[in-house]
């Protein structure tokens, strides 16, 4: 190790250790701000087994949004930080990465020690994770199909596949479930920090601001991408994962085609009923957005219950009303929003925990091995393999036999999974919000880059397969003599050597459409809203 990493940790050492208690990142003498430191190609299997996962939107807390909109002042709030931090990292190989120049250009990537850790910056780091995993979770079907359950069918013998392993690859339908309680917690936690102090009249401007910016801030940037998509059948390409796409005769054809698809993807007199119960419309241009207008209806459930629930004197009946909710939904089979309206009963009870760290109930600490295990086994879970496909209720599902058969398949749900995705979700979030050690691995800064990038990440990377990924995979299959599906040691080494630069392609390109695209799109949203404001002043 360099004399400048010992003088580096030395220095880390004499400068933290006033603040910091043995094992905690960031304690604090006092108790509470201590606490709050504390076969893809293959036409053999149903499509829709494709279409399970996506990132998010709906976290955006970037600092460039100042107004009562509640998402931006999740990271502007001074009130909401006690003591804010600077990101440490370990003199290490991975750091002499991150310090690369070329890294931080191109992808954006943040230098070493350049990102302020809040006590919410972790909800970023999963957001991230959770994006990259629906990454692989597409991706890897480019090489071989691993959403069957291991051994369903003889030729499903894939180690990935296995139980608890296939987790790191296949759960991208409990990815959707944990963006969706992601957002549940973002959209309300600044409403109920006002609430509880007794502030209830901020509740309705802010949610109002909010109300008016959502459209704007969950649709452009997808608008946008289908155009370009659509302009890319013009010269050959088929959308993502659309796999009985014919493109129109004429340009001006796909162009008015583009149109009225886009209008069925915004228009509530369309997608109302099946959004607002969690079934999935493919899009034309891009089936993974599917989920844009769950997330979109599923944000103004939130908005609606701070709203009716902002006047209600007692907190616990608050919750109580939120958990009878939340199980009302999932009894109809709306696994949407139980989601959401879990996330924001999670951000009460931290909210809560955050008053109220001296009360033995409200100290995570007496609970960490309870809550590790629960992690564990919510892990697990979340590889639940898709029964999206009717062979799926019949054929073997080794390791998932139990949680199957348990499933209660009267529940009004286009794919029954969702019913342990969306279980699986919740009880993640919950256990990282009462384990510090799993926060700080949030807050790294490799964590906090993928939630920066996430949402297109989202976007784009099913699109990049389809301009280059596959001609890669082919280029690179060509020169180990290999043919698609072939399997074997050399296939997937194969697969590891495109991974490489793919993955930095889609995430440059990701970093570009997150400052040209998905920034703008918030800025415009809170323009427009500013003008409607001055405009609705004149005219009184």
């Amino acid at each position: 190790m360099s004399h400048a990493c010992l003088l580096r940790q030395m220095l880390d050492r004499v400068i933290f250790s006033s603040v910091s208690a043995p094992g905690s990142r960031s304690a604090s003498r006092d108790p509470k701000e201590r606490f709050l430191f504390s076969k893809s190609m293959d036409l053999d299997h149903d499509r829709t087994a494709f279409f399970n996962a996506r990132p998010s939107i709906d976290l955006d807390l970037d600092t460039r949004d100042v107004s009562f909109d509640i998402e931006a002042m999740m990271r502007d709030e001074e009130g909401l930080i006690s003591a804010s931090h600077i990101n440490k990292r370990s003199c290490s190989v991975f750091t002499s990465l991150e310090e690369s120049r070329i890294l931080q250009t191109l992808l954006r990537y943040p230098a070493p020690d350049s990102l302020k850790i809040k006590p919410t910056s972790w909800l970023d780091g999963v957001r991230g994770i959770a994006a990259f995993e629906v990454y692989m979770f597409h991706t890897i079907s480019c090489w071989h199909t691993i959403f069957p359950a291991w051994h369903a069918e003889p030729d499903q013998t894939n180690i990935l596949q296995l139980p608890a392993l296939r987790t790191f690859f296949d759960s991208g339908g409990t990815s959707v479930c944990v963006f969706f309680v992601l957002s549940g917690y973002v959209l309300t936690y600044k409403s109920l920090r006002w609430i509880r102090a007794g502030s209830r009249q901020q509740v309705y401007p802010s949610v109002a601001s909010s109300m008016f910016r959502r459209g704007f801030r969950l649709y452009l940037p997808p608008i946008l991408l289908t155009f370009f998509e659509m302009v890319a059948t013009r010269f050959g390409y088929a959308p993502p994962l659309n796999f009985t796409f014919v493109a129109e005769s004429t340009a001006l054809a796909q162009f008015l085609d583009w149109i009225k698809e886009t209008n069925y993807l915004v228009n509530p007199i369309y997608n109302f009923n099946t959004a607002i119960q969690g079934f999935v419309i493919h899009p034309k241009y891009d089936p993974v957005i599917w989920t844009i207008p769950l997330e979109f209806y599923g944000s103004f459930i939130c908005y609606f219950l701070l709203l009716l629930l902002a006047r209600v004197p007692s907190n616990g009946t608050r919750m109580c009303l939120v958990a009878m909710f939340a199980a009302f939904c999932m009894f109809l089979g709306a696994w949407n929003g139980f989601c959401f309206s879990t996330g924001m009963l999670i951000a009460d009870f931290n909210l809560a925990q955050d008053e109220n760290g001296t009360i033995p109930l409200f100290q995570p600490s007496r609970f960490a091995l309870v809550w590790k295990i629960a992690f564990l086994v919510a892990f697990y879970i979340a590889g639940f393999p898709t029964l999206s496909y009717p062979e799926a209720h019949v054929l073997p599902m080794f390791g998932y036999e139990t949680l199957r058969s348990s499933i209660p398949m009267s529940l009004n749900m286009e794919d029954h999974s969702r019913f342990w995705w969306s279980i699986s979700g919740v009880t993640l979030l919950f256990c990282i919000s009462q384990l510090p050690q799993f926060k700080s691995f949030f807050e790294a800064n490799i964590c906090q880059y993928l939630g920066k990038i996430a949402f297109s990440l989202y976007l784009v990377h099913q699109f990049c397969v389809m301009l280059f990924g596959f001609m890669m995979q082919r280029f690179i299959l060509g020169l180990f003599g290999l043919v698609q599906n072939q399997g074997g040691f050399f296939y997937w080494v194969a697969c590891g050597i495109w991974y490489v630069p793919f993955t930095g392609l889609v995430f440059g390109i990701a970093a570009q459409v997150e400052r040209l695209v998905d920034a703008p799109s918030v800025r415009f949203a809170k323009w427009l809203e500013e003008k409607c404001l001055k405009m609705y002043k004149n005219m009184l």
